[in-house]
């Protein structure tokens, strides 16, 4: 198994709280079965190459060619409707929907193919709506989709837009916030809300019912996606058999990902956490969820395939039963918020978290146990060094001034310092673009 996790936890373990009253460890009651089913999201009808259309135009003589050929056709626009995520896909037709708004308000033409002068109009009205320069990106990106998709060059690639872009940039560009990390004293507040108890039987009231579903489910969320630092999207989105139940722990194969769409996949082995720590075991609190949503049978053995059919995680229905749905990864970040608020968490603390605070939590926890950033980087899934916004102890450290000791040679040091000169240059006009979408 992957030692790299388990450094980790260990090192996070050792600095967490120990357990208390009000902290007890979840039980493990086995469940009735609860079995699902994810449906494919339904993508339409694949705007690419139309394969078909061409093939109508150029028929082969043998018929059997022609079988051939549409069954080729049939499975290219297959592949090509797989090239995008459902998401990804939502939202640029979301984005262009927008742009056909605005084009339709003052009577300019959409295309495909669109005027580079129409394009800057529309980038021109978001900057003066004020909305984020993340937003504007997301729909320049639709409309250069959709131009590709049609054949046609994109106007956001055109330099006389570029320098619009630019200036808009400039003028209204601002950093994006990312969401706080989550830190332990704080994710052990937050699990103390959501302490389950004896399950109820089914004469219980819905209420009750519903209560303990949502409290073992909600810790099975708070533990696994701090420990396995998943992002909200991995975490709501991952199946019952791409979990496998091992002697040291819980192994979790993470199969696509933001930065794994053609699904390389990585393990991450997370062990048991001491006994002493219970109440804070992801191997624990996931096992007591698969138990209470009977999907306990569904984990993976052996070398047995994985049909992925089964999420993991589901919302509950007002009868107090588990859907067979996946979670939404908005939902994720409620169960932050709602769990962070009821620990007693000021609202400017609350709206602050997100899905993504339990994996930079994992990041921040680890810097601060001395876990090497190579090993954090590996867990997270990194080729390369952490970035800003999952290391803030680490980034508040940086900017911080140095406090120098005392002495002769701190004073000499100092006045080195005020003597350098300090850099002119002009910031460039251009400026590189930020990880994101393609523009």
């Amino acid at each position: 198994m992957s030692a790299s996790i388990y450094r980790v936890s260990a090192s996070i373990y050792k600095v967490s709280p120990p357990s208390d009253e009000g902290h007890p460890q979840a039980a493990l009651v086995p469940a009735a079965a609860v079995s699902g089913q994810i449906v494919a999201p339904d993508r339409g009808s694949a705007r690419r190459l139309d394969l078909d259309a061409y093939l109508s135009t150029h028929r082969p003589a043998d018929d059997h060619d022609a079988e051939r050929l549409a069954a080729l056709a049939a499975a290219g626009g297959r592949y090509a409707a797989s090239s995008q995520a459902a998401a990804t896909v939502r939202k640029y037709d979301a984005g262009w929907a927008e742009f056909e708004r605005f084009c339709a308000e003052f009577g300019l033409a959409a295309g495909p193919p669109a005027d580079v002068e129409v394009v800057a109009l529309y980038l021109a009205q978001m900057a003066l709506q004020g909305l984020a320069v993340s937003t504007q990106d997301g729909r320049l990106a639709a409309i250069r989709d959709r131009h590709l998709d049609a054949g046609y060059r994109s106007p956001t690639s055109d330099d006389r837009f570029r320098r619009v872009r630019d200036g808009v940039r400039r003028v209204h560009g601002v950093r994006a916030e990312g969401k706080d990390a989550i830190s332990l004293p704080l994710l052990a507040a937050m699990l103390a809300t959501r302490v389950p108890g004896p399950r109820p039987d089914d004469t219980a009231l819905i209420g009750d019912r519903l209560a303990w579903y949502s409290a073992v489910r909600d810790r099975c969320v708070l533990t696994l996606g701090f420990f396995a630092a998943l992002r909200r999207s991995e975490l709501a989105g991952l199946p019952v058999d791409q979990l496998q139940l091992v002697e040291q722990g819980l192994r979790v194969l993470i199969g696509k990902s933001k930065r794994d769409p053609e699904g390389a996949g990585r393990l991450i082995d997370i062990p048991y956490a001491p006994p002493e720590l219970a109440w804070l075991c992801p191997v624990r609190t996931t096992l007591a969820w698969l138990d209470a949503a009977g999907r306990r049978g569904h984990l993976h053995r052996g070398v047995q395939p994985r049909p992925g059919t089964v999420p993991l995680l589901s919302g509950l229905t007002r009868g107090a039963a588990v859907r067979s749905t996946a979670l939404s990864p908005s939902v994720v970040a409620d169960i932050v918020k709602g769990t962070a608020a009821d620990a007693g968490q000021p609202a400017e603390i609350v709206d602050a978290l997100g899905g993504h605070s339990l994996r930079a939590g994992f990041a921040t926890a680890a810097d601060e146990a001395g876990v090497p950033e190579t090993t954090s980087a590996r867990v997270l899934g990194h080729t390369g060094s952490m970035t800003g916004p999952l290391h803030p102890a680490r980034l508040r450290r940086r900017r911080a001034p140095r406090d120098l000791p005392p002495g002769p040679a701190a004073a000499r040091r100092r006045r080195r310092d005020a003597r350098r000169p300090r850099s002119r240059r002009r910031p460039s006009a251009h400026r590189a673009d930020g990880p994101g979408h393609r523009i």
